[in-house]
């Protein structure tokens, strides 16, 4: 059977081919040709090239050996040894040419693999997904709902979720979409769980919604929307009840209901559960502000109701007791005070109805009517403000002041026609008192004619004008200052005369100083100068006298030196001084008079006298420097006799008193056993 002619693709790899080695296939003898040299001439369609040599260099290693050995044996015979080649390359090429067919199919096929594999694992290039569209290959887009998904934003998983939720099981990609499903929604449910924690049912409802029905997890996030639901309707049922309670201020009922509000499973209910047991006291608070309010009032006149309103006032305004009860409480009383202001202000008691509006908080809200009468009452207390030794313009300014704020008042106002009868009396008050500043300022130059000039202007101011008053006091003032000028110099004179202490000088001055005449300012001064003068005069002359008389009482002659000293007549300067020595030595007159009879007394009573003796001791007078000593004399007398007289009788006798001369009864007479005092011992009355 004929052998098939080699294909054209394997030609060009049969010159690449190398032979098989000389120990692989021993070589034929030198003179005997290959058996398979016809062989090869005849596949070998270009036989007349077949018979060409390669060069040495590229030939194997062993042939070259024996080529050289072959080229040294033949060198003589060149073209035996040129057969000889010929025939040996045929044979080598026929040995290798099945291993050369093989090895380049190998080598084909080895290199498409290895072009594969390269292809396969080599990363595909990454997808620009600020460049990807809806028109983009879809597997674009997933990748870059995946990369968008791992952002955890609520929003792009929602998305997400939204580019695969649609497909089927007829999509290229839904196996590697159902995995990421169930990734995207599980996420979205830890979303709205968190949600729940922050109190946001709503926005917790809203995401879980959004796991589509194609999601494994759809019915849990149904379920978990049912429970979330379920707890926070449960938790409003309790939180009405509780707000019921504390309206109705049944603080029992609302702590039986904050504990089943404990128990209910909603992070957001078990966090407000906090800020209602705060609500709760301050309910609690606040209705203990509201009694203490309400029994001040009853217990107190409307006057005092602005008391009432403070203590009501720190009363939080956010409780059901202050917008349920306590803001009518306090708008009622504001509405009295109101009442009572505008009463006492008709009467002309603007200080009361002042001191009623101080006595409201700052908190207290206002109406416009309120405002008006407030208005109207500062500026008519500004009015009547005595503030006549303040400066100009802090007088002026005020004025000005509660002008601006009576021009504030409505027209529509209910106090707009008193506003209206003020406007001008404010206006006329401060053109007077623009007036006297400028009257003022000429009496503070402190001159005669300037202050002359100030009277004028100020008595310029007419009657029935609202500063007339002011005029006045001014007008007075500046005639005291004017009239103190004036009288200085003659007061200055008189007591520059008085400093020589003369009588006649002194009597000069008093002379100088009567020139200042009454109701002149310093007619007091002038009369306070006097009088000391006087008196300088009254003891320069009266002075000779009381020494005289001392000199006297100091030689015994006592009545003689109160004779003297009597001389001195009331009303002058020494007379003091002249009665008190009169009085002392009155006081030894009469001591010196009174010793021996309470020595005879006390004789008496020595001997044994005793009624003898309290009869001569109870002549010493009241007033008299020893009736004090007497009467104790006298009562212990009186006891030892009665002491006597109860042991004789056996029986206490009365006692005979002896508050004085004059009413002391007459004593009983002496008994048997009391002796009788000889008659030489009596003694004799004082003269």
């Amino acid at each position: 059977m004929a052998r098939k002619p080699t294909p054209q693709w394997l030609q060009g790899l049969q010159s690449f081919q190398k032979p098989k080695s000389e120990e692989e296939h021993p070589s034929t003898p030198i003179d005997r040709p290959s058996d398979h040299s016809t062989v090869l001439l005849e596949d070998d369609p270009n036989s007349e090239d077949s018979t060409e040599l390669e060069p040495r260099e590229s030939l194997p290693h062993p042939v070259k050996h024996r080529v050289a050995k072959i080229s040294k044996r033949a060198a003589k015979t060149a073209t035996a040894a040129t057969t000889v080649t010929a025939h040996r390359m045929g044979s080598l090429a026929k040995a290798w040419k099945w291993q050369l067919i093989w090895l380049s199919i190998l080598g084909v096929f080895g290199g498409t693999g290895a072009i594969a594999f390269l292809w396969i694992s080599k990363v595909p290039p990454a997808v620009e997904c600020q460049k990807v569209t809806v028109q983009s290959l879809e597997s674009e887009q997933l990748s870059c709902a995946q990369q968008a998904a791992q952002s955890g934003n609520a929003d792009q998983i929602i998305a997400s979720i939204n580019l695969v939720k649609g497909w089927t099981t007829e999509h290229p990609l839904y196996g590697q979409s159902r995995s990421l499903l169930e990734d995207w929604s599980n996420t979205l449910l830890i979303l709205a769980r968190d949600r729940v924690n922050q109190r946001d049912i709503k926005g917790a409802v809203s995401l879980a919604n959004q796991i589509p029905q194609s999601s494994p997890i759809y019915k849990d996030a149904q379920a978990a929307i049912d429970r979330w639901q379920a707890e926070y309707r449960r938790g409003e049922a309790i939180y009405a009840k509780i707000v019921d309670a504390l309206k109705k201020q049944s603080w029992d009922k609302a702590s039986e209901q904050m504990a089943q509000l404990a128990l209910v499973n909603d992070p957001g209910w078990q966090e407000r559960l906090g800020q209602i047991r705060e609500q709760t006291n301050s309910e609690k608070k606040a209705w203990k502000s509201l009694t203490d309010a309400r029994n001040f009032a009853k217990a107190n006149p409307p006057t005092q109701l602005g008391q009432a309103i403070a203590l009501a006032d720190p009363i939080d305004r956010k409780t059901f007791v202050w917008t349920l009860q306590a803001n009518q409480e306090v708008t009622r009383w504001r509405n009295t005070i109101f009442s009572l202001v505008i009463a006492q202000f008709d009467q002309q008691k603007i200080g009361v109805a002042s001191n009623l509006l101080n006595s409201l908080p700052e908190s207290v809200q206002l109406t416009g009517a309120n405002q008006d009468l407030i208005r109207l009452v500062r500026a008519r207390e500004i009015e009547t403000a005595n503030r006549y030794n303040a400066p100009g313009l802090e007088r002026i300014v005020p004025i000005m002041m509660a002008t601006h704020l009576v021009k504030q008042i409505d027209s529509q106002s209910p106090f707009a026609s008193r506003a209206k009868t003020l406007i001008p009396r404010l206006e006329q008050q401060t053109q007077d008192l623009m007036q006297l500043n400028v009257a003022s300022t000429i009496a503070n130059l402190q001159q005669i004619p300037m202050l002359e000039v100030a009277i004028a202007q100020a008595t310029s101011v007419q009657p029935k004008r609202p500063g007339r008053l002011h005029a006045q006091t001014l007008i007075a003032q500046w005639r005291k200052e004017l009239q103190s000028m004036q009288d200085r110099p003659v007061l200055t004179r008189a007591e520059q005369v008085a400093k020589s202490g003369k009588v006649g000088n002194l009597r000069s001055a008093i002379a100088l100083a009567s020139l200042v005449k009454p109701q002149r300012s310093l007619r007091i001064q002038a009369q306070t100068n006097i009088a000391d003068w006087t008196n300088q005069i009254e003891i320069i002359e009266d002075r000779p006298i009381i020494n005289n008389a001392r000199a006297i009482a100091q030689t015994g002659q006592l009545g003689q030196a109160i004779n003297v000293a009597g001389s001195i007549r009331p009303g002058r300067a020494l007379y003091n001084e002249a009665q008190g020595l009169i009085g002392e030595w009155v006081y030894q007159i009469q001591l010196a008079e009174d010793r021996p009879v309470l020595n005879q007394a006390a004789g008496l009573a020595g001997q044994g006298y005793l009624t003898r003796a309290i009869d001569v001791a109870a002549g010493i007078a009241p007033g008299r420097p020893l009736y004090g000593e007497a009467r104790g004399l006298i009562g212990q007398w009186a006891a030892e006799r009665a002491e006597i007289w109860r042991q004789r009788d056996g029986a206490p006798q009365p006692a005979p008193s002896y508050e004085s001369p004059v009413q002391s009864a007459p004593s009983p007479e002496p008994s048997r056993s009391e002796p009788m005092p000889p008659a030489s011992s009596e003694p004799t009355p004082p003269q």
